[in-house]
């Protein structure tokens, strides 16, 4: 596997680790120069406008700014997506300004995306419990995961790759099944759950594992199950808002090319040494 395939930019940017590689730059300019129809399945969180320390990046602009930033990515996306490939955006519902009023970024986020020819297979909501602690409206405790494919009637969805435990147990109607559709609310801590339920990664877990620097972190058995439930071994994930690099490793893990665009040079060293010790 050689870098320049997957990457043109300046080899000094682009650096490789196991069966991954990523570059050092700016992920629009970045997928503008890469080749048509060669990533797989997109898999990505962008910031959220909530003034995050992200190194470089300004996360607090105005929202035309963010919406021009996710136009761009979803514009230069579906052109290196594959025919029947995928793009996994996951976005939260922010509280803006002093008036702290709820902005649904995967609202804005579906219309983005629909200008540019994308069909919205699923929106599910990753639900997790160490966030919020309201006072005057409800703690936001979920996040949204949509499911963009690029052609409705031809994409890959490896059902039976996730499956999740049978409630009913005993049930001779149930033998010989391979388990059930986790559906589209995800709650991963009761394994015999539907809810997609992933644990945010803590500031304790961050200090454990060394990457207390980025300040928000995916969990890596949900990437797992959405690199599973849309590639199949061999094929390539791009996460153009690497961050600290839990995509690279879920691609890694499930044999998959992994790829991925950050901005901040300051992660590169977390990136290589997260990849390389948390990979199986």
């Amino acid at each position: 596997m050689k870098k320049q395939i997957y990457f043109k930019e300046n080899k000094k940017n682009v650096f490789s680790v196991k069966n991954s590689f990523f570059t050092i730059a700016d992920c629009v300019e970045t997928m503008a120069n890469m080749p048509d129809g060669i990533v797989n399945t997109i898999v990505t969180s962008p910031p959220y406008n909530l003034d995050k320390s992200y190194g470089i990046y300004d996360d607090n602009r105005e929202f035309c700014e963010w919406e021009s930033l996710i136009d761009n990515v979803a514009k230069e996306a579906y052109r290196i997506l594959a025919p029947n490939g995928s793009f996994l955006l996951n976005v939260s519902p922010i509280p803006k300004g002093k008036t702290k009023e709820i902005v649904p970024l995967d609202a804005i986020a579906y219309f983005i995306f629909k200008k540019y020819g994308y069909f919205l297979r699923n929106s599910i909501i990753w639900h997790f419990n160490n966030m919020q602690n309201c006072t005057n409206r409800l703690s936001g405790r979920w996040e949204s995961i949509l499911w963009f494919v690029k052609d409705i009637n031809s994409y890959k969805f490896n059902l039976d790759d996730i499956r999740i435990p049978y409630i009913t147990k005993n049930d001779k109607r149930l033998v010989g099944g391979s388990g059930r559709n986790p559906t589209d609310t995800w709650n991963y801590d009761v394994p015999e759950s539907d809810f997609w339920y992933f644990d945010r990664v803590n500031n304790m877990t961050k200090n454990k594992l060394g990457i207390s620097e980025h300040p928000c972190v995916f969990p890596t058995p949900m990437i797992e199950r959405i690199i599973k439930m849309t590639t199949n071994e061999g094929d390539v994930v791009l996460d153009p808002f690497l961050g600290s690099g839990t995509t690279l490793i879920a691609a890694e893990n499930l044999r998959r090319i992994g790829l991925g665009v950050e901005l901040d040079e300051r992660y590169k060293e977390m990136i290589i040494k997260r990849v390389t010790n948390e990979t199986v």
